[in-house]
């Protein structure tokens, strides 16, 4: 359960009505959770793995309008997009951050003509934007935010300097473009504390490995899918925020629907010095010779690379393929043909399905990337149903508030608070000057006995809320990882105590960027297993369990060559014996 410690580990929820269910626990179910929890509706959420671990987490780690949407006419889409980066530069400086984007640009006039026919249909294969597209583009962008410009306005380079600042672009290249998004460094960390802000006297309730069984009336049964418990609570409005399953949950709610269609996104992270050097803090978005858009930029030290768009039929078996990454490789010569990266370079991949509503469109990227709320009642009549269709990570505040304002509406109940303008968790009160920042520092330092350098990382990784996390630090002895020494073992501790970790992976991938910074071997996965196990009391056949459960999804989902057979000798070596008490 979010936001739950040890000394509460009940699984399942404990009262039998509520308001409204939420099935899906990504980026747009924790909204919805949040507007109405807020407002003093009575909110149950379940998912049925961990909190943003499907394509909530797979996002390019961009916070931005949709430059490329222009393309296909989603003027409201790009104009709700700019609105909601704005606001979460506000709202969440701790993780969300301004990134000047460049584009490299090959000629003067080409696309001209795709963009102009595309509304019609008239052409269905995408070619490279020119200069004038582009440039049309970025003045529709700074337009739509000239009343909240937080970002500096496009620039336009000539060939020259292009070249001067740019040395290793293809000599093709004819002249650049700069312009100014966001991007977040931790994701899955600002879910959690969105999924934590409901308001001191709320009776919501999250609960993550927790699945939706099935519908008998009002009446749903729910199972913990790490125990087999079941239980079963009563609403009469259940919103599906499945993603790409939703189709799949409205038949087993009993609704037939076919709103949905997903395609796959791809990334890469690469660990490549010389590329990192060469952006120099930019991201470049660029496209292949068939105009299909990619984009790199730095990441924790290393440089993200993506993404893919290839529909997908079964949603359960997506991966990162042998293909996608070789495409993604090649694609990188189009802009820097004399940088080398090999496949021994990367460091971790990632893959997963945007949930995009069912249209016929010539290529994948035509399909609308807006969202919409569908409004049914099951075939019975006694459940109101709210299928999210679409959505952005960009756009999560103000897709929530649309759904949360209908279900109030359809409640009579009014809205009492407004998002809009609210911090979120580490985000409230964030010092924003150099000044503010050391004297933040110096004060935790002074109080909890912190290096100036420890509470700066600190409050990276948390921002405001790593006050609650230096006192826990303080209540007790600590030490270093011995694998992982940017770490200690009491922050773990904190993370696994208050925010639902039911599993490593929980950890190591969402709560914390351990693993997107390629920073897991064998040897962080068997201690941080051993912290995890004596901190959730965990026998040795659960320990073992999880250690091959991380191994498997490690190899198969993001690439990464860990041995199931060393880890497990590692742990038994070091942890198994006088030195891991079993609870």
């Amino acid at each position: 359960m979010a936001g739950d410690g040890k000394q509460k580990r009940e699984r399942l929820p404990q009262d039998a009505h509520f308001d409204v269910v939420i099935v899906g626990g990504g980026i747009n179910g924790i909204s919805v959770y949040r507007e109405l929890s807020l407002q003093g509706v009575k909110v149950l959420l379940v998912e049925k793995e961990d909190f943003c671990s499907k394509a909530s987490a797979a996002l390019s780690r961009m916070i931005h309008g949709g430059l490329r949407y222009l393309e296909n006419g989603e003027f409201a889409l790009v104009r709700e997009s700019l609105a909601e980066r704005n606001r979460l530069l506000a709202n969440a400086p701790h993780y969300v951050q301004p990134l000047v984007t460049t584009i490299p640009i090959f000629s003067r006039w080409s696309g001209l003509f795709y963009a102009l026919f595309n509304f019609t249909g008239l052409m269905d294969k995408p070619s490279r934007r020119g200069a004038l597209v582009i440039k049309l583009g970025l003045w529709f962008y700074d337009f739509f935010t000239r009343r909240d410009q937080r970002l500096p306005r496009h620039r336009f380079f000539s060939q020259s300097e292009t070249a001067a600042r740019w040395p290793q672009f293809d000599p093709a290249v004819a002249c650049s473009a700069d312009y100014y998004d966001a991007w977040i460094s931790a994701p899955e960390r600002l879910a959690m504390e969105v999924l934590s802000d409901t308001g001191e006297q709320s009776d919501s309730l999250a609960c993550n490995y927790t699945e939706l069984l099935s519908r008998d009336g009002q009446c749903f049964t729910l199972r913990d899918t790490l125990t087999g418990e079941t239980v079963t609570v009563t609403a009469d409005k259940l919103v599906n925020a499945t993603g790409a399953w939703v189709d799949q949950t409205n038949d087993r709610l009993g609704l037939a629907s076919g709103y949905l269609q997903g395609t796959k996104g791809s990334h890469i992270i690469v660990r490549h010095p010389e590329l990192l050097a060469e952006l120099d803090g930019h991201m470049v978005f660029y496209e292949n010779p068939e105009g299909r858009v990619c984009i790199l930029f730095p990441y924790y030290g290393n440089v993200l690379i993506g993404s893919t768009d290839i529909p997908v039929a079964d949603l359960d078996a997506v991966t990162c393929t042998d293909e996608e990454i070789d495409y993604m490789l090649d694609s990188l010569k189009a802009v820097f043909p004399a940088l080398v990266i090999q496949r021994q370079d990367i460091v971790y991949q990632f893959s997963g399905v945007r949930p995009l509503p069912s249209v016929k469109t010539s290529t994948t990227g035509q399909i609308p990337r807006s969202h919409a709320l569908r409004v049914d009642s099951t075939e019975d009549g006694l459940v109101r149903l709210y299928s999210l269709i679409g959505g952005k990570w960009t756009t999560f505040r103000a897709f929530g508030e649309e759904v949360a304002d209908q279900i109030l509406s359809d409640m009579a109940h009014t809205r009492q608070v407004s998002t809009a303008e609210r911090p979120i968790g580490g985000g409230r009160d964030f010092p924003q000057t150099d000044i503010e920042r050391k004297a933040f520092t110096k004060a935790a330092q002074a109080k909890y006995g912190l290096s100036d350098a420890r509470a700066e990382v600190l409050l990276q990784r948390y921002g405001t809320q790593c006050l609650a996390v230096m006192a826990y630090l303080a209540d007790g002895e600590d030490a270093m990882l011995t694998s992982l020494p940017a770490y200690t073992r009491r922050e773990l501790m904190y993370l696994i105590e208050h925010e639902a970790v039911c599993r490593t992976l929980d950890l190591l991938q969402r709560r914390t960027s351990v693993a997107i910074e390629g920073q897991i071997d064998n040897s962080v996965l068997a201690e941080v297993t051993e912290l995890v196990a004596a901190t959730l009391g965990w026998n040795e056949q659960q320990t073992k369990q999880d250690l091959a459960e991380s191994c498997r999804q490690l190899q198969r989902l993001h690439g990464l060559d860990i041995s199931a057979e060393q880890v497990e000798h590692i742990w038994t070596t070091s942890f198994s014996g006088g030195n891991y008490v079993y609870q």
